[in-house]
């Protein structure tokens, strides 16, 4: 299966009613990845923000158990909670902010803080694909 990116507003839109919002979802796989480089001088090591990646499988019961996979690119700020009461996905949302990151979250927000208490990703790009 081919990704989708999400670069623009109806690309949110796209994803959003593709995956159910991911309504009834359950995070079920999460694989990250940062390629540091050492011994790169006097200094030690060198993290290279770009060339990081996040993917995130999600199992969404509401659309016939489809899982649903997320890759996230050049990660800003990440957090994934794993609680057994707040696991299952409800809803989801996907913006952008003034310096053109994508914002993913779990559940709905409207202020930064209401961020802590989800699962999110501030990354510079976002692609996603049905695979199940």
């Amino acid at each position: 299966m081919e990704f989708y990116s999400i670069k623009s507003n109806e690309d949110i839109q796209f994803f959003l009613e593709k995956t159910n919002s991911l309504h009834d979802g359950y995070i079920v796989g999460v694989q990250y990845t940062n390629d540091v480089r050492t011994n790169v001088d006097e200094n030690g090591d060198f993290i290279n923000p770009e060339a990081t990646k996040l993917m995130i499988r999600i199992l969404v019961t509401s659309i016939w158990d489809t899982v649903v996979e997320i890759e996230f690119e050049n990660l800003w700020e990440w957090q994934l909670l794993n609680d057994t009461y707040f696991s299952v996905i409800l809803d989801t949302s996907v913006s952008f902010n003034d310096k053109g990151y994508i914002i993913w979250a779990d559940d709905l927000w409207e202020k930064r803080d209401d961020l802590e208490g989800c699962s999110y990703a501030i990354a510079k790009s976002m692609k996603w694909r049905i695979v199940e």
